[in-house]
């Protein structure tokens, strides 16, 4: 028998950035968000790298220059992403 490994990882359906102030650094900053279908929307602080999921705060991996990983994957993601793709079923804020 082989066994079947079935991995769910949706890609963004939408994209938005705004600025505003940061909960966490509570500096005026930009805010990078991107809407993923059954998990919402999520955000990272381009300042201090802090990400947030359906708006609860995301702890920080324990590795050197966490921060700076989040801020430049966010970016990396921003690139890549479409404003907003075929399937996007949510409202864009």
């Amino acid at each position: 028998m082989n066994p079947r490994v079935h991995i769910h990882a949706p890609q963004s359906t939408a994209k938005t950035i705004e600025a505003t102030n940061c909960p966490d650094c509570t500096k005026r900053t930009r805010m990078l968000s991107f809407f993923t279908p059954w998990y919402g929307w999520g955000s990272t602080c381009l300042r201090c790298g802090r990400e947030w999921s359906d708006g609860r705060w995301m702890a920080l991996p324990f590795v050197r220059r966490a921060r700076q990983i989040n801020i430049d994957a966010a970016k990396k993601r921003w690139r890549a992403a479409p404003a907003v793709a075929d399937n996007h079923y949510g409202d864009v804020v």
